[in-house]
């Protein structure tokens, strides 16, 4: 089937596949609904080491 879907071109491309998978290594709460609208559980996203990194470099930048 999925052979038959790419012959037509309504498989999905490369890119889609590079994008599905990195949905799926990124945060456990991360979804996508709708025609592309991505959900993610913000205590989820304050919690994860790379935006407290980003956190601390913001407030060096700004002195606080």
């Amino acid at each position: 089937m999925s052979m038959l879907l790419k012959v037509f071109g309504l498989g999905p491309s490369e890119q889609d596949k590079k994008l599905k998978e990195l949905v799926d290594n990124s945060y456990d709460s991360v979804r996508v609904v709708g025609r592309g609208t991505v959900k993610i559980d913000p205590k989820e996203v304050r919690q994860s080491k790379e935006f407290q990194a980003a956190r601390e470099q913001a407030r060096d930048i700004v002195g606080a």
